[in-house]
């Protein structure tokens, strides 16, 4: 994967997940969708990136986006219609030059994670949390909380719209948002140097869809708004304090 990528790689998978397990429960798929994304949550510039499409479920264990992270791990039902579990995932990272407010800056390492999540879906209804850590350490962990609704659900198809927020510890928020001294003296932006606390992060709309061609093949897609907030909002590195995102895909199910 070419190192200008990453971080958009990184989006979409973020904005797939933000449909939640729910738009997808009881069903093993494998595709490739488009997303239409900013380069960075604040970032003015957008791109058009191939965003991967996975979902499987064996027993206990998994394989799908948790937290915003490409990432597998164990599930158990608790009580009926709420599960919880463990996982652990890939965090892309982002490299100086995947825009021209970041040029200059140390680069944030591909790096591992790991967390916790519940999950509830009664009904039409999804209500989800879920923390996700950083292995590498400095880099801090997040919170990311969901909830959403099936306003038309049928053999054939899902629509669902829904609200996300995310919480960062202060590490989280400096690693991704901060600009330390040596940051801003490199940096091409001449940014000031700033130091990013702990808080809400970022905060999105959403709505998914997902629509059964035959038995074999699915077509999924998420199109929504987000905005980051507290000191992300306030960080030199934000450009454009809301962002729009869509991506689109088919997947085969087995």
């Amino acid at each position: 994967m070419q190192a200008v990528t990453k971080a958009r790689y990184a989006v979409s998978l973020a904005l797939f997940a933000s449909a939640g397990p729910a738009i997808a429960e009881g069903t093993n798929f494998i595709g490739v969708g488009v997303g239409y994304v900013p380069n960075y949550a604040g970032s003015d510039e957008y791109r058009v990136v191939p965003t991967p499409l996975i979902n499987y479920r064996s027993g206990n264990f998994f394989v799908t986006p948790r937290a915003g992270l490409p990432a597998m791990g164990l599930s158990f039902e608790l009580a009926p219609d709420l599960e919880a579990g463990v996982f652990v995932g890939l965090e892309l990272g982002r490299d100086s030059d995947d825009s021209d407010r970041t040029r200059g800056m140390d680069d944030i390492d591909f790096h591992g994670a790991y967390g916790a999540f519940v999950e509830w879906t009664p009904g039409r209804y999804s209500l989800g949390a879920a923390y996700r850590q950083a292995a590498k350490s400095g880099y801090g962990g997040a919170l990311e909380l969901r909830t959403s609704y099936a306003v038309v659900q049928t053999e054939q198809q899902q629509l669902r719209l829904g609200v996300s927020t995310e919480w960062a510890n202060s590490n989280d928020m400096q690693t991704w948002y901060g600009v330390s001294t040596s940051d801003a003296a490199r940096s091409r932006e001449h940014l000031s140097p700033y130091t990013a606390s702990s808080g809400f992060k970022s905060a999105a709309l959403f709505a998914s869809w997902k629509y059964d061609l035959n038995k074999d093949w699915i077509v999924m897609s998420t199109v929504g708004v987000s905005t980051v907030l507290g000191d992300a909002r306030d960080s030199p590195l934000t450009e454009r304090k809301t962002n729009l995102f869509g991506t689109m895909g088919v997947a085969y199910r087995f």
